[in-house]
């Protein structure tokens, strides 16, 4: 009677994982679903403004644009520190490519890495601010050479 109770209780268990894994599987907008924050970013000096998504909580820095299969041209996610330290990203389920920019506490660009591939690998290289930094923007690959941003440049966070 208990192995009967037992083998029962595994079945159930193992359809509900089944079930999880498939609701996410069809509609995974369910458990990655994000606000769009009215935020901005602006770069005074080049009359550029990206329209940004916060991320401010543990649980956002760790998902960042994870699973995101594309990124609106003029979009981005602006990672908001409690403090100024070195920085650190990867690229571990991000499927598109970015440019990843640190920003210190003057809203300066200190470090930037350009066309940022995804990680197809179990093991992903790091990203880090070569200096404290206590911001981070994520935008598409491209977007650094193509209004040519520089480390160096100010910019302006901003809500609309």
């Amino acid at each position: 009677m208990k192995m009967k109770k037992g083998i029962i209780l595994s079945i159930l268990f193992l359809g509900s994982m089944v079930l999880s894994v498939v609701i996410f599987l069809l509609h995974p907008s369910f458990f990655l679903s994000r606000k769009q924050i009215g935020n901005s970013v602006s770069f005074p000096e080049k009359n550029i403004t990206v329209s940004v998504e916060l991320a401010v909580t543990p649980y956002q820095w760790s998902k960042g644009l994870m699973f995101r299969e594309e990124l609106a041209s003029g979009a981005g996610m602006l990672f908001v520190f409690p403090n100024e330290e070195i920085r650190s990203f990867w690229m571990k389920n991000t499927l598109i490519p970015l440019d990843i920019l640190f920003i210190n506490a003057d809203k300066k660009i200190v470090t930037m890495h350009k066309d940022v591939q995804p990680c197809t690998t179990l093991l992903c290289p790091q990203y880090a601010s070569t200096v404290k930094a206590m911001y981070a923007l994520e935008v598409n690959a491209g977007f650094v050479d193509a209004h040519v941003i520089h480390e160096g440049d100010t910019l302006v966070i901003a809500k609309k």
